[in-house]
């Protein structure tokens, strides 16, 4: 994956350029920053050593894109150039877009998997939308003849709801989503077409909402194409959009009934790991270990989907599906036998410090639809953790009528449980649109989140109600 530096006279202006990026590579590629010197009276310039380290820090065979502010930050980086490796240098290039608007598209590019050329063709027409939404004539308007499609294109269509349109966070799944096809792709709103794999031709698109827009696909995945943008539109695209039927709350309800029955405290352990560095001969060893545990937790995981498909539906086993997909990613493997390699650190170390940015990756977005997913990483981790220190995670004992109460739930601990036996559920953390509250929803379980303090407040075996229409947990 193409990895971005960006270059600034003022580290306050990179930082906030970084932190504006990282909400759209949701893991996706890495960026570093090269700002200011290190000098307290005049903080302001660039340092030629610094933007070479941060070439070098985020630097793979795909390559590194640099982007600069202006001045001296340009003469920085060319002198960067020449100080680095001559085999780093050839897969480095430097690129004159707009520093924030070219940092932006760049970062969606290059987490899309585009290669280095295409994410500098992002950047470098990073300010078209602005233009267009502005009525400047700054590059060629997109074309709005009539789209001759091959004969063997397929189509469909969606009305966009989302409240904003499709502004940069949508659009950014959009050609997240589109990216792995083997397929000629259009998209098409009031017969201008632009391709959906670019953020910046999505933005000059400037779709609303109540817009009516069609994607047009031909090629091998064409079909596959189509069905991948149906579903993430019928998500909205990555955001929670509130309809009448919310009855005024927004994302997923978990189901509204009052139910009483004793209190079962849930407390699981969490594996525990005690970091350590290792040798350089211990390397091969730590990432075998990371190997087999990744394929523990993938056999894991189509166990899951296979049970939560016969005991829920097909809806719940896609939510297995996506965590599979997610742990069985080359690239996220790439990084971690990377940190054991060059950091010499064990497999857990490794495992949690990868996870982990991709949590807080997550917990800065905006989206709450997209930032509760963080819960989805953190059960892959702990079920990968389980294996590599020998204490899997256990499933709940659940022998009679019980209201369960836990600090937390993750979305492969739902698996199992039924209302027979379990007849309410009550966090003190969660959140409605978390896929715990999905499953729950699915299975019928009535589930109140967010109640603060329920398990330091009452005992193993106390009778309760609980009411999720009024988020109330009454002890008896």
């Amino acid at each position: 994956m193409v990895n971005l530096v960006v270059v600034s006279h003022s580290a306050l202006l990179a930082q906030g350029v970084a932190e504006l990026a990282q909400q759209m590579t949701q893991g996706g590629c890495q960026l570093a920053v090269a700002a200011g010197v290190d000098d307290p009276d005049h903080p302001i310039g660039t340092d030629a050593i610094k933007v070479m380290e941060a070439i070098e820090s985020v630097y793979t065979p795909s390559g590194v894109l640099v982007l600069m502010d202006l001045g001296s930050a340009l003469l920085s980086a060319e002198t960067a150039l020449d100080l680095l490796d001559p085999s780093i240098a050839h897969l480095v290039q430097l690129c004159a877009a707009p520093l924030v608007e070219g940092t932006l598209a760049a970062v969606v590019a290059a987490s899309s998997g585009a290669s280095l050329a295409d994410v500098k063709a992002e950047a470098m027409g990073a300010l078209a939308a602005k233009a267009a939404q502005l009525g400047e004539s700054v590059v060629e308007p997109i074309s709005s003849a009539v789209i001759k499609s091959p004969p063997d294109a397929q189509s469909v269509s969606w009305v966009v709801r989302n409240p904003n349109g499709l502004h940069v966070r949508p659009a950014a799944k959009l050609v997240e989503v589109l990216a792995p096809f083997a397929a000629d792709l259009l998209l098409e709103k009031n017969g201008q077409c632009v391709n959906p794999r670019s953020l910046n031709q999505l933005a000059i698109l400037q779709i609303r909402k109540g817009d009516t827009i069609r994607l047009i696909a031909s090629g091998p995945q064409a079909g596959e194409a189509l069905d991948a943008f149906m579903q993430l539109a019928q998500q909205h695209f990555g955001e929670s959009v509130t309809t009448a039927s919310d009855s005024g709350f927004t994302g997923v309800m978990v189901p509204r009934r009052t139910v009483s029955a004793p209190l079962f405290q849930w407390l699981p352990a969490k594996p525990v790991y005690l970091p350590r560095t290792i040798n350089p001969e211990q390397v091969t060893h730590e990432q075998q270990r990371l190997r087999q545990a990744l394929a523990q937790t993938t056999k894991d995981l189509q166990q899951l989907m296979q049970q939560a498909d016969q005991q829920i539906g097909a809806g719940a086993a896609a939510i297995f599906s996506a965590h599979e997909m997610l742990i069985n990613d080359e690239e996220l493997h790439r990084e971690m036998e990377a940190r054991i390699a060059h950091q010499f650190v064990c497999a857990e170390s490794a495992l949690q410090d990868e996870l982990m940015n991709m949590v807080a990756d997550y917990l800065a977005l905006d989206d709450d639809y997209l930032r509760v997913r963080e819960l989805d990483i953190r059960d892959i981790l702990n079920r990968t953790l389980g294996h590599l220190t020998g204490l899997p995670p256990v499933s709940l004992p659940v022998n009679s009528d019980i209201i369960l109460l836990a600090d937390e739930l993750l979305p492969s601990q739902m698996v199992g449980l039924t209302y027979q036996q379990v007849k309410g559920i009550c966090l003190s953390k969660g959140h409605i649109m978390s896929h715990s509250a999905i499953l729950a929803e699915m299975l019928d379980i009535p589930m109140l989140v967010g109640a603060m303090g329920c398990l330091e407040a009452s005992r193993n075996g106390q009778n309760a109600s609980l009411d999720t229409a009024l988020g109330i947990l009454a002890l008896q």
